[in-house]
């Protein structure tokens, strides 16, 4: 199997591939006031990174295929780093695992994590280069992928930012978190 097959694969279907991580977290749950507090501190920055970038990006970034997006967004979270609903993802499942207290799943996290989204955005990046040309170049020669600069990309684009769109955009994400997280503070007090 290629890259750009396992990419696309996983692309399409990285909605649910949280699923069996969430489970052992529940199974394993034992959180504590601590850690209800630093899983929330890294939810709520996870969160507010991705309200950040579908502000700008909007529904196309739910999308199954990768033809959604229209043009290439180089403002906002997207000038600092070319993936920052991923990196939000990243620090909201961090946050889950600290919520939970159950921190030995944090290395198998990062590792499924990259398993699946350096292939995801490898065909993104083909695709962005195919559509867009010398602009993704210089966008991609100057925004990391994943850790984010200090400075904002010189060249940003005319998107603005909508509230709307955020919170339209992010209601099946919000929705998960909420229940993840009331899911877990009822398996504090009903042992398995």
């Amino acid at each position: 199997m290629t890259i750009s097959k396992i990419g696309n694969f996983f692309f399409k279907v990285r909605s649910y591939t949280p699923i069996p991580i969430i489970l052992i977290i529940f199974y394993f749950a034992h959180p504590t006031w601590y850690s209800n507090y630093i899983g929330s501190v890294f939810i709520v920055l996870g969160e507010c990174i991705r309200m950040w970038a579908v502000g700008y990006a909007g529904g196309t970034t739910r999308a199954t295929t990768l033809g959604a997006a229209k043009d290439l967004v180089t403002t906002g979270p997207y000038s600092y780093v070319r993936n920052p609903l991923y990196l939000g993802n990243f620090i909201l499942s961090l946050g889950v695992c600290f919520i939970a207290n159950v921190l030995w799943v944090i290395p198998i996290l990062v590792i499924g994590y990259f398993i699946q989204y350096l292939p995801i955005i490898s065909v993104e990046e083909t695709y962005l280069l195919a559509s867009c040309g010398s602009v993704y170049k210089f966008y991609y020669d100057h925004v990391p992928r994943l850790f984010p600069r200090l400075h904002p990309y010189p060249t940003r684009s005319s998107h603005d930012f909508s509230w709307i769109r955020a919170l339209d955009s992010e209601k099946r994400t919000l929705t998960a978190i909420f229940s993840v997280i009331v899911l877990l503070y009822i398996r504090q007090y009903i042992p398995l």
